[in-house]
């Protein structure tokens, strides 16, 4: 019940309770009819919904996992953009692909070459060719399987190499790095010192070396004074200023130890900085060297391997050739020709798919969630490279408990709700499984239209319909009232109020089902008043919301005997109503 209604039926209560008191001394005053609005109940279905925490994520979300592996030649979309069906996402070098196709397309051409060659005459002389060239081949093919064995082998040592030299070029770079760094800072930090220490010095002589004149003018003059002459002031002078050129060579000295100090310590960090660049300049010349080797091993195992390609298609050839000869019954001749050229037909299908794995498309439209490859990068077979989601049609997963499980359905309505916008959804799935720690049960729904505006990942609420009551008379919540537990409502029965006790059902924010106490003919009053109490007569002024004109009390009037009779047993039931309203 809320506020503003606890409030009106609490004024009802007082009114009452002073009306019947004042009923039991004195004769009640004869007032106008009530006007009352009644409505009928009416026999609906009646449910109350449950807020839960839900999160949103597509509901159609790929992960786009390439099915070969290489470096990423070009790149077309990127995070937030949009893509369609089939569009093509990135590309993978697909050289060793391409090499496949030929080499299928080569066999195809050579099965074609042998059902020419199997209409041939001179078989013996074939047979004895054939051999002989399978023989041959044979060895060829040994031959470069051995050399690319070895070459690979000396691949992957200058590769390990390579590697070793790339870690340690990266440390001594970051050492080099480190070395400038404080380099800099030392230059930054010592060099006002320096000057500083360059300038004092400075000053320091410079005033020695006045000092040291000014000495040599008095041991001059004392030199120079005739016999008799008092020397006493002169020689005070002269040692004061002995003493001062004193404490300016100590001074001279000590900035000078200063200055050489410093010097060496920005000389010692520019040597340690040389050093490490050095070092580095060293380790990529290493670098350089193992790759020009590598690339040089690559370019003479490519070679190899186009020469066995060609030696295999060859070999192919004489076998064929060879099994065509063995072979002279022409019938049975064809039939090996046509399954190998169906062979190698296959052969072309399967390289054109293998091919077409170096292609990566989109298999739905939508936005790009998120992207994991780069141009000049890595794409790994089995590894996902891009996500994307189809926003036209979200999922709300929320948790409910075995209770709202056994209530709810797949294909019941629910409102999704975040930041006071509202979106209608679907139930699709509903967990049979309780979680572990939470002892709850998952729920799915279904929401379209929700595009950008529900972004994946977010919370939502939920709004379901957990309690439902079908078949039922249903009542404005309004007009029942609670007296100590007993609920009951005012009717209107020949133009007079009528206090009737009901027993309730389900109830939510706006209606309350009626389980005994009403039928579906029965007048209850929908508005509130302190007049409302048994055997108080009434004018009804609206019904079920549509306003009644022109009413008269004609047919409503009974006698004055009966009505007296009727309202004198109602007061005694009011004073005790209005006490359990009091209460």
């Amino acid at each position: 019940m809320n506020g503003k209604r606890f409030t009106a039926v609490s004024l009802a209560v007082v009114l009452g309770i002073s009306v019947a008191a004042c009923g039991k001394t004195e004769e009640p005053e004869e007032a106008g009819a009530v006007s009352v609005e009644v409505e009928t109940p009416k026999i609906g279905e009646l449910t109350v919904d449950t807020a839960y925490i839900g999160m949103a994520a597509p509901q159609e979300q790929v992960y786009v996992i390439p099915k070969a592996s290489g470096t990423v030649t070009e790149t077309f979309f990127g995070v937030g953009d949009t893509v369609q069906e089939g569009d093509v996402l990135f590309k993978i070098d697909d050289e060793a692909a391409q090499l496949q196709m030929a080499n299928a397309q080569a066999a195809y051409e050579s099965a074609q070459a042998g059902i020419t060659a199997q209409n041939g005459g001179a078989r013996d002389l074939q047979n004895f060719q054939t051999e002989e060239q399978i023989r041959q081949l044979k060895d060829s093919l040994w031959k470069t399987d051995d050399q690319i064995a070895e070459m690979e082998d000396n691949l992957g040592d200058l590769r390990d190499a390579g590697g070793s030299l790339s870690s340690a070029k990266k440390k001594a770079q970051e050492g080099a790095d480190a070395a400038g760094t404080a380099y800099y800072a030392a230059q930054l930090e010592l060099t006002p010192k320096i000057e500083a220490t360059q300038n004092e010095l400075a000053a320091q002589q410079q005033a020695l070396e006045a000092k040291t004149q000014e000495l040599g003018s008095l041991r001059q003059q004392e030199e120079n004074a005739a016999e008799g002459t008092d020397l006493t002031a002169v020689r005070e002078q002269m040692a004061k200023l002995q003493e001062e050129i004193n404490g300016l060579t100590d001074s001279v000295t000590e900035l000078t130890g200063t200055l050489e100090g410093l010097n060496g310590q920005l000389a010692g960090f520019k040597l340690t900085h040389d050093q490490a660049q050095a070092a580095v300049s060293q380790l990529q010349g290493q670098i350089d060297s193992v790759n020009a080797s590598k690339t040089q091993l690559k370019s003479g195992i490519d070679q190899l391997e186009d020469g066995q390609d060609t030696i295999r298609e060859n070999l192919n050839t004489a076998e064929q050739a060879y099994a065509i000869t063995q072979n002279e019954i022409y019938p049975e001749t064809d039939a090996v020709g046509s399954a190998q050229l169906h062979a190698a037909s296959i052969g072309i299908d399967s390289a054109q798919m293998q091919l077409d794995f170096y292609t990566v498309k989109s298999p739905i439209s939508g936005i790009v969630e998120s992207v994991s490859v780069e141009k000049n990068g890595m794409a790994a077979a089995g590894n996902p490279a891009y996500i994307i989601s189809n926003k036209e049609s979200m999922t709300v997963t929320f948790q409910v408990a075995e209770k709202a499980k056994n209530v709810l359905a797949v294909g019941d309505h629910v409102v999704v709700e975040r930041e006071g916008t509202e979106y209608d959804g679907v139930i699709t799935e509903i967990g049979t499984m309780a979680n572990q720690q939470t002892k709850l049960f998952q729920v799915k729904a279904t929401v379209t239209g929700a595009g950008a505006s529900l972004p994946n990942g977010v919370s939502v609420k939920v709004y379901a319909t957990t309690q439902r009551e079908s078949e039922k008379l249903v009542v404005p919540y309004d007009s029942v009232y609670f007296s100590a537990g007993n609920a009951y409502v005012y009717c209107v029965e020949n133009n007079q109020i009528v206090k009737t006790d009901v027993t309730v059902g389900l109830m939510n924010d706006t209606e309350v089902a009626i389980e005994e106490g009403l039928t579906e003919d029965s007048l209850v009053v929908s508005n509130w008043s302190s007049k409302l109490r048994n055997g108080v007569e009434v004018e009804v002024v609206s019904m079920n919301g549509e306003e009644v004109i022109n009413q008269t009390s004609s047919e409503e009037e009974e006698p004055q005997e009966s009505e007296e009779a009727e309202e004198s047993e109602e007061e005694p039931a009011s004073d005790t109503d209005m006490t359990e309203e009091a209460e």
